[in-house]
């Protein structure tokens, strides 16, 4: 195969931007593109969800095809005469698939869904609840994915089975954020996130607006130059107009134009939200890629925190006691974690090292002037669990040849990117990817 070999130290360059510096596994990679079509990534929520014939919340089955989750939401409140906030979802899907989540909606009927009619949406019923639909509430994720454009497809199958059985002996998949949490095209939102939390607000604005891609138009190129220069007004007449955040941002900066506050203020809640978490995923990546590189992925240490199967608790590590961790994470019975750094995480010294390198503490993450976008932090997993044994239907990753392609169907843990399973497998340039 015509394909470029990637080992442990040589990632893209993009990825190394958002904290991805390194592979786990030095099996050649296959190359190749996924989502060439909508039905070539298909996704669908695993839930644990009972219902009954009566309740306040209506449930139901949505399978979308390249819909975006928000805009479908606001369409479906639009065709009910209802507001957002009465429509439940448990997770967001990827635009360009075909995806199944369940949604709940306050106070309407069965007739009331049954009558939607929404191209390229298929509306099921499932029952009714008193309990609705939170985000987080699906267990994990179904994959069944197509990857295309390999040069040798049996010589690919037979690369991807080594590949999986290289990081299984090696402690699983690395748990990395996908390019998605960042921006594939343009990732800069944990940029933006860094200056929010060092509070460089006029930084954050100016970063969001100014930085360019060489994947945009001229046109978005000379708005952002406009913008980077402080031109706020031409910068204004000349962004493209589905560009709503950067023109939300610049409206308010023409009228206030040192309220660099205020312009962060200007857009959604959700996604000032979105910068501070992925400056926390940048973070954990980087702490992640140092783990891979010092040999400690499936290495417990003295001070690692571990997470145990089936129960929420956090357990700090004893020297005394490594060789019973080792044994529950070889078993997949715990798992080794990482913060998503907060004003109240607890670190180990591999962790306040990195985040000393990057200039921050704890109580960076406490920010006064945006208190809803204050965290206390969380921990997660640093390896993938590509096989969910809490449900009925228990998948190992599977590979198939096809006739112009693979066929990749598994399971993985709500909050695990696809695509960081399948970078390992096709070392392939993330944008050439699709990812």
């Amino acid at each position: 195969m015509t394909c470029s070999r990637r080992f442990l130290n040589m990632p893209f360059s993009v990825e190394r931007e958002v904290g991805i510096e390194c592979y786990l596994t030095e099996t050649d990679g296959i190359g190749g593109k996924i989502k060439v079509r909508p039905e070539d990534f298909v996704v669908r929520e695993i839930y644990d969800l009972e219902f009954c014939d009566s309740g306040k919340y209506a449930i139901m089955e949505v399978e979308k095809t390249r819909w975006d989750t928000h805009k479908l939401i606001k369409e479906l409140s639009r065709r009910l005469g209802i507001g957002k906030n009465r429509i439940g979802y448990s997770g967001t899907k990827d635009k360009d698939a075909v995806s199944t989540q369940r949604m709940s909606v306050w106070g309407v009927k069965r007739d009331d869904l049954e009558r939607i009619n929404i191209k390229d949406v298929s509306i099921r019923f499932l029952g009714y609840s008193n309990r609705n639909i939170h985000l987080g509430d699906h267990y994990g994720n179904y994959f069944d994915l197509m990857i295309r454009d390999l040069p040798s497809i049996e010589e690919a199958a037979d690369r991807v089975d080594d590949t999986i059985r290289e990081a299984k002996e090696k402690g699983g998949f690395p748990n990395f954020f996908g390019m998605q949490r960042f921006g594939s095209l343009r990732p800069i939102t944990h940029k933006v996130g860094e200056r929010i939390v060092k509070r460089d607000f006029k930084g954050a604005v100016l970063t969001y607006l100014s930085h360019t891609s060489k994947y945009e138009s001229e046109e978005t190129k000379e708005a952002r130059e406009c913008a980077k220069e402080e031109d706020f007004k031409r910068a204004l007449k000349i962004f493209p107009k589905h560009l709503r955040y950067e023109l939300a941002m610049l409206n308010h900066l023409v009228k206030c134009p040192k309220d660099y506050i205020g312009a962060l203020k200007s857009i959604q809640l959700g996604v000032r939200t979105l910068f501070v978490h992925a400056y926390q995923s940048y973070i954990f990546n980087e702490i992640l890629s140092e783990r891979i590189r010092r040999g400690l992925f499936d290495q417990c240490m003295d001070g690692d925190y571990i997470s145990f199967r089936g129960n929420k608790n956090i357990e700090r590590t004893d020297r005394r006691r490594i060789k019973l961790y080792e044994s529950l994470i070889e078993k997949r019975r715990a798992f080794i974690t990482a913060p998503l750094i907060g004003y109240e995480s607890k670190l180990n010294d591999l962790e306040l090292e990195i985040s000393n390198s990057f200039g921050i503490d704890r109580e960076t993450f406490k920010i006064e002037e945006f208190p809803e976008l204050s965290s206390k932090g969380i921990r997660r997993p640093i390896s993938m669990c590509s096989k969910i044994e809490d449900f009925q239907r228990q998948t190992e990753i599977s590979c198939k040849a096809v006739e112009d392609g693979l066929n990749l169907k598994f399971s993985l843990m709500k909050g695990s990117y696809a695509t960081s399973l399948l970078r390992e497998v096709m070392k392939e340039d993330p944008v050439k990817a699709n990812f």
